[in-house]
């Protein structure tokens, strides 16, 4: 036999009510939301998120931008690192791509041809982006494969 729990009709309610609390954004006017940011930070969150997992992004990859001192908004470090490097591009087309082969992708050049095998080409205004290109400093972060 179960014993018995008395729960009043408050704690139940107070119980519910803490269930149901949500963090929601600000919401800006049409006027003022920047669609390239907007852009650019679901892309590189979308990224980071393959690459790690979305349960298992470090905190430092967690927002990808930081303000200065002057209140301008800029990639973080580490997140800069990754692109020019390649490896979140690797990690994330590597898990994405699901080749048959055992070999992991190494490079810029080795996602584009992996990508293009697939009938996929990374553009940017109606040009093919290079392995060139994505090791340019400052980011380009106008392509369309951020």
């Amino acid at each position: 036999m179960q014993p018995r729990v008395d729960v009043k009709m408050g704690d139940a309610a107070e119980i519910k009510e803490s269930r149901r609390t949500f963090i929601v954004p600000a919401i800006k006017s049409f006027d003022h939301y920047d669609f390239t940011r907007a852009k650019i930070s679901c892309s590189l969150t979308w990224l980071i998120a393959k690459a790690f997992g979305s349960d298992c992004v470090p905190v430092e990859l967690d927002d990808p931008f930081y303000r200065d001192q002057y209140d301008q908004e800029h990639v973080k470090p580490p997140v800069v690192s990754l692109l020019l490097s390649a490896e979140l591009y690797c990690r994330a087309g590597s898990l994405i791509l699901r080749s048959d082969t055992a070999k992991p992708l190494l490079g810029h050049n080795a996602v584009i041809q992996a990508l293009a095998q697939k009938g996929l080409y990374v553009t940017d205004q109606e040009r093919l982006v290079t392995e060139r290109d994505l090791c340019k400093t400052p980011i380009q972060m106008a392509s369309d494969c951020v």
